[in-house]
């Protein structure tokens, strides 16, 4: 059973803690177990621990407490949980609930890595999901295998895997999991898709599913290319002071924008959306000379700070937003 490839290996090996995002669920039970599997093949599974996050909303919420908490104690693996505080602020519940975990991610040191069960039907749903909302190339990337999260590495080893693959080897291996009977309710809208929309696609073209799978990955490195060749070209157009704005009204509008959204990725900022992007463009390349523009993007996630772009000296400065 043996899901990372050499660099997550080498990751897993080098990290002095590795925590597992642990619901109960197969999943999270299978990629908990596999990671548990290759550290005692190294003599390393003692940095190990579940983690399992209580979003304060399902019933059921401290039953399934007590069996992952069992399932620890069998395998000999450290276990906590933590509350999450979700507070939606404009966001959808799901956004909400990602926001929270990540902010408890956050809590953790620099030295750990970070195990998450997302697997190729997850990433099939996103990538449907993105496209029902209008994204871009990186949108399309759907779901990354490896990342980081707030300077810590993230791991998905199961990505490539179908979740009927992951039933099958947790019956093989005779592992319990629990069935989380939320994601039976339409109401959710990924739920809609998974029950509803992606079977009848499968249906009529069954090999949707690897098809999908396959686009996010080959998107994925090229919007790595693309990324590289703007954030060199990023490197004559900015210095210590922010970025020249006389430089940037010489570019169009989409190269401008995109240029302005790695800008801020670098520093750890809030990315304007769409419209976001346009209330840029009018206030700082399309107002007088003499205009002093400020505008706010607030904090979308744990891993984006809110930000606060003004102009000083034909700079376009990016100041941290405090909420």
């Amino acid at each position: 059973m043996d899901f990372f490839n050499k660099s997550e290996q080498a990751i897993l090996l080098k990290a002095k803690n590795i925590v597992v995002g642990f619901s109960g669920g197969a999943d999270s039970t299978l990629a908990l177990f596999a990671t548990n599997e290759f550290l005692k093949s190294h003599d390393q599974a003692s940095k190990l621990s579940a983690l399992y996050v209580d979003h304060q909303v399902q019933a059921d919420s401290s039953d399934w407490l007590k069996h992952c908490e069992s399932f620890c104690a069998k395998q000999n693996i450290r276990f906590e949980s933590q509350k999450a505080e979700i507070k939606q602020s404009g966001q959808g519940f799901e956004a909400a609930a990602r926001s929270a975990r990540q902010d408890i991610f956050s809590t953790y040191s620099q030295d750990t890595a970070i195990i998450l069960g997302h697997h190729m039907d997850d990433q099939v749903e996103t990538v449907f999901f993105r496209v029902l909302r209008g994204t871009g190339l990186k949108g399309l990337t759907g779901i990354q295998r490896q990342t980081k999260i707030n300077g810590k590495d993230l791991i998905r080893p199961l990505l490539h895997v179908s979740k009927e693959e992951i039933l099958r080897l947790i019956a093989e291996t005779q592992l319990d999991f629990i069935e989380d009977d939320s994601n039976q309710d339409n109401s959710y809208s990924r739920n809609f898709l998974r029950n509803k929309v992606i079977p009848l696609i499968l249906e009529r073209w069954p090999g949707a599913k690897k098809n999908t799978a396959r686009m996010a990955n080959l998107l994925s490195k090229q919007s790595k290319l693309y990324h590289q060749f703007l954030t060199e070209k990023l490197k004559t157009l900015c210095d210590e002071d922010g970025l020249l704005l006389d430089q940037l009204s010489k570019l169009d509008y989409f190269e401008r924008a995109e240029l302005i959204r790695i800008w801020l990725d670098q520093q750890s900022f809030t990315s304007p959306n769409e419209s976001q992007m346009k209330e840029l463009e009018k206030s700082f390349f399309q107002s007088r000379q003499d205009a002093n523009p400020t505008i706010k993007f607030y904090r979308e996630d744990a891993q984006r700070t809110g930000v606060i772009l003004s102009k000083t000296n034909n700079y376009l400065i990016a100041e941290e937003l405090n909420e």
